[in-house]
């Protein structure tokens, strides 16, 4: 994996584990309040990849490789997730989080992305991003886009917990000091129905038993405004496609269907058998996907 050459390189912030998936291809980048973890790697045009909620770069750790040989891959973990930190709780709404995002790309003085790939509530993001920019991506590809209510699983794991008190400094450091103990985070991600490896669940956990993670997390879902974005994503310009998990609880296929057909009706869909995290199942599709998509712009 080469390091990109439109941006300084830089070796990893100390905060990220020696072991983390492409270190190698970490860098800090600070953006105002921002201390920004994103990593960078490759040459060509620029593919950007964003995680969902609760997730970090590290979602697309079996994707990235696959993608470097053609183009410069930017990974960012999101404002309040992972070992990006600074942001405020009032900065965590879809259209705070995608200025912050331009304001990191512009800081890395690479070309504007040419497709920008999102999962789950990162898909949600990336037409926010794309409504946003004075230069839109040529396509946008969204992995299970979280464009509907809240699955069951939401409602029993973490709906309770997204409230100001929840969400405050004490109760997410109170969060994960126990998520280890109690198995909570494995239960999450099975309700994901999606087969990972230990080595996938591992660094799920590590990033949840980090009170900044939990807050920044709960938080980043509490913010999010879907009908405004709905409402706006009528002007939708670039290519979209969106990928659906036919076996996805989080984002339940017939209810994604009923709002992409009202409000998204233009988009390409397409039907995967595999679960919310399926493109961390699947990435040599994912990013066959992705390519394809490059191919086209």
């Amino acid at each position: 994996m080469r390091p990109s050459g439109g941006a300084r390189a830089v070796s990893a912030p100390p905060r990220v584990p020696a072991d983390w998936p492409h270190r190698s291809a970490s860098r800090s980048v600070r953006v105002g309040a921002v201390d920004w973890h994103v990593q960078v790697a490759g040459r060509g045009p620029v593919v950007l990849l964003l995680h969902g909620s609760g997730a970090s770069a590290h979602s697309w750790a079996d994707v990235l490789p696959e993608l470097v040989e053609q183009a410069t891959v930017v990974a960012p973990d999101l404002p309040g997730h992972a070992f990006t930190t600074g942001a405020a709780a009032a900065d965590l709404t879809l259209p705070r989080v995608s200025a912050a995002l331009q304001a990191l790309l512009q800081a890395l003085k690479l070309p504007a992305p040419t497709v920008v790939v999102g999962h789950s509530a990162g898909a949600a993001l990336a037409l926010r991003w794309a409504l946003d920019v004075p230069r839109p991506p040529r396509a946008v590809v969204g992995f299970n886009p979280s464009l509907v209510a809240p699955p069951p699983a939401y409602m029993q794991f973490v709906a309770p917990l997204v409230n100001p008190v929840a969400t405050s400094g004490p109760v997410a450091w109170l969060l994960a000091s126990v998520a280890p103990a109690t198995g909570m985070v494995d239960r999450l991600l099975a309700s994901t129905r999606t087969p990972l490896t230990d080595e996938q669940k591992a660094r799920y956990r590590l990033l949840f038993a980090r009170p900044e993670h939990v807050q920044g997390t709960l938080g980043f879902m509490a913010a999010a405004d879907l009908p405004r974005l709905l409402a706006d994503a009528v002007a939708l310009a670039p290519r979209t496609l969106l990928v659906v998990g036919r076996d996805d609880d989080w984002v339940p296929p017939a209810q994604l269907d009923a709002v992409i057909a009202r409000w998204l009706p233009r988009v390409d869909v397409r039907r995967w058998s595999g679960g919310h995290l399926m493109h961390e199942a699947f990435p040599r599709d994912a990013a066959a996907l992705v390519l394809q998509a490059l191919s086209a712009a």
